[in-house]
């Protein structure tokens, strides 16, 4: 059965910049129990499909054209009482990020009462009722108590689910999901999106699952539609489009994806230019800009979608046995690397953070951010921090680069302490996740990147213009740049902007915290390239924190996981991801979305149930006892050290992997090591 229909939908907007057709002339269908997948890069139209299904459209916007039909009903056109009715009961919405959509100054018990009740007229009570119901359907702890939290005392996972939960009280027919697990990690990203699976299928429900991460759309989605400048350029069942995907925009996001089987000695492919914008859409192909294969055809004629079940919209479509091109080989890879000198040496580090008492007498609680790390960083190497939230990844880079204070231990630059005098830390600087939020939107980009060499009184005016049109140059920014503010520029050249910006002190060591997690696949491989051009030319060390183990498999010389304050395995890139020791390695690894369909629904459940750990009152013996199914009374009395391995290879556990994946139930000592 047909559940929603679209239709030649388009979908404009009166903006200060002139009409914008953010959505021109969709067709798709979703049928009862089905997943359909709409992706592509940020301005091509996915989400504003979606909302013009919903009749969200933000001020000035409307659908001009076409036809939305939900079963047997006529959605555009539809008076607003009648398409509130249906919002929220049979078409529910799961947005992207949940601390915007949720109400920070109410408990998460009453935002799902009242839109119960809204929807359903029951009493306060069987509200409530309701409400915990979903709450365990969604996989939360202890629901009747979350009732009572504001969304500020929940983990991203528990929001996330929160969200869902609000989505399916009233077991719609129809569930759009916007980028349900851009943010988080691949644990909890994986535990989310099976949970939509199981109710789809319990509840036969449709989803539209909107995303711009082809592993996410090789392991859920049933069909999948290629969006670009509004338009859809490709459409087919989820394994005929990774099979062989003949639009050349499609190949192109493939290529410039990150995966574990990349050869690190490669850049990553990438596309060349920006998405157009919606005010100077092209005559033709709106990808002819852009695409190495268009002709004058291309420039002068738009292409339609055609085809049977694989319908694509090119004048020049791929062959079936076309291999996608990668760059040449730049480098030796990370195999092929020297380990230089240390850099950084980081001595038993711990961090605490005391919390507010939550009752009038007894201690104050302290939570544990980071407890006892050490390890070295080696000159020119890439080391990658990862492990879910709350892990204390990024309380040790703001500590690497002396924005925070260790509770005990130490942080010793080329001997040195961090954390000292200003000038002291010129070598050191940090790169923040959200580029948006560090850059002041009052300065202009000159002024920007020029700020750390005014705050270290380095150079005239003339000589730090100088060095900002340097930099501008370094991370391929034009000259003209320097004038304009950074709410002017895409996401992608905002993370440039702050690239130059840490650059302009010539640090020795660059931490990334999270450096592209929120660009598009296309501008991730752009600024992975930069950085990786940037290092070689020079010399620089980087220290990259990251969920993504994809990107760090293929960025990092080394890789150090860590889980709840401990670290638990690092080695070279090559031995923590072709042999893992640890089991929460293993976890993360199993949890990575792979753009393969076959290979992604062939793995199963989630290797890595249930929620981190409070850091507030960890558990005894090792951290991750709880959620691994090895776990002994050993691992409950006594916590593991971080002991070496053949190799470079070091891991803190009981009953570490073994190489055929099983575990050693021996433990590990000096004399008793992992057999290749």
């Amino acid at each position: 059965m047909t559940r929603l229909q679209v239709t030649d939908l388009v979908t404009e907007i009166e903006s200060p910049d002139g009409l914008l057709r953010p959505v021109d002339g969709v067709t798709f269908t979703v049928e009862s129990g089905r997943t359909v997948g709409l992706v592509g890069e940020s301005g091509c139209g996915k989400t504003m499909t979606g909302m013009s299904v919903m009749g969200l459209l933000p001020a000035g916007g409307r659908i001009a054209s076409g036809s939305v039909r939900f079963g047997d009903t006529e959605l555009t056109g539809m008076p607003a009482p009648g398409l509130r009715a249906l919002r929220g009961s049979q078409i529910a919405l799961v947005s992207q990020d949940p601390m915007t959509s949720l109400n920070p100054t109410r408990t998460i018990g009453a935002q799902l009462i009242e839109t119960y009740r809204i929807h359903t007229d029951a009493s306060r009570a069987v509200a409530r009722t309701r409400a915990t119901e979903v709450l365990a359907l969604v996989g939360m702890p202890r629901p009747a108590e979350r009732l009572d939290d504001f969304p500020h005392q929940l983990s991203g996972g528990m929001r996330q689910r929160v969200m869902i939960a609000l989505g399916l009280l009233c077991e719609p027919k129809l569930l759009i999901a916007d980028e349900p697990t851009t943010a988080l990690d691949v644990s909890i990203q994986r535990q989310i999106l099976e949970l939509i699976d199981d109710i789809k299928q319990r509840l036969s429900m449709s989803v539209l699952l909107i995303t711009h991460d082809l592993g996410v759309i090789a392991g859920y989605a049933d069909e999948v539609a290629v969006m670009y400048a509004g338009r859809i350029v490709e459409q087919a069942p989820v394994k005929e489009l990774f099979t062989h995907p003949r639009h050349r925009y499609t190949r192109a996001l493939f290529a410039s994806m990150p995966t574990l089987d990349l050869d690190d000695r490669h850049d990553l492919a990438t596309i060349p230019g920006s998405p157009p914008r919606l005010t100077e859409l092209p005559t033709g192909c709106p990808f002819a800009p852009r695409c190495a294969f268009a002709t004058d055809e291309c420039r002068t004629a738009r292409p339609v979608l055609t085809g049977g079940a694989q319908r694509f919209a090119c004048f020049h479509p791929a062959a079936d046995d076309d291999p996608i091109e990668l760059p040449e080989a730049v480098g030796t890879g990370h195999d092929g690397r020297e380990q230089g000198r240390p850099l950084v040496e980081i001595s038993d580090l711990h961090r605490r953070f005391p919390i507010a008492r939550r009752t009038l007498r007894g201690p104050r609680p302290v939570v544990h951010a980071v407890n006892g790390v050490s390890l070295s960083i080696f000159e020119s190497e890439t080391l990658g921090i990862v492990g879910e939230s709350g892990c204390g990844k990024t309380t040790i880079g703001r500590m690497l680069v002396g924005l925070d204070r260790p509770t005990s231990g130490a942080v010793r630059f080329v001997g040195e302490r961090t954390g000292g005098a200003r000038g002291a830390r010129r070598d050191l600087q940090m790169m923040f996740q959200d580029s948006a939020a560090a850059l002041d939107p009052r300065m202009a980009v000159g002024e920007v990147i020029a700020e750390p060499l005014v705050v270290q009184h380095i150079g005239t005016a003339r000589e730090r213009r100088e060095t900002v049109l340097e930099l501008l140059e370094a991370v391929n920014l034009p000259a003209s740049a320097i004038d304009r503010y950074p709410h002017e520029f895409s996401g992608g050249q905002r993370q440039r902007i702050a690239i130059a910006r840490v650059l302009a002190l010539r640090p020795k060591l660059v931490v990334a915290d999270e450096p592209v997690s929120a660009l598009d696949v296309s501008v991730q491989a752009q600024i992975l390239n930069l950085l990786r051009d940037l290092q070689r030319r020079l010399g620089l060390t980087y220290v990259v924190i990251s969920h993504d183990l994809s990107l760090l498999k293929y960025l990092a010389d080394r890789i150090a996981v860590m889980y709840l304050g401990h670290l638990v395995e690092i080695g070279t890139s090559s031995e923590v991801y072709d042999a893992p020791l640890h089991p929460y390695t293993a976890g993360l690894i199993e949890a990575i979305p792979l753009p393969d369909p076959e290979l992604e629904r062939a793995k199963g459940s989630a290797v890595l149930s249930g929620e981190l750990p409070s850091a507030i009152d960890p558990p005894s013996g090792c951290p991750f006892r709880l959620r691994c199914p090895r776990a002994t009374d050993l691992c409950v009395s006594t916590m593991p050290a971080l002991t070496p391995v053949p190799g470079r290879h070091d891991v803190a556990c009981h009953h570490p992997l073994v190489a055929d994946g099983t575990a050693d139930l021996l433990p590990i000592t000096s004399t008793v090591r992992r057999t290749a």
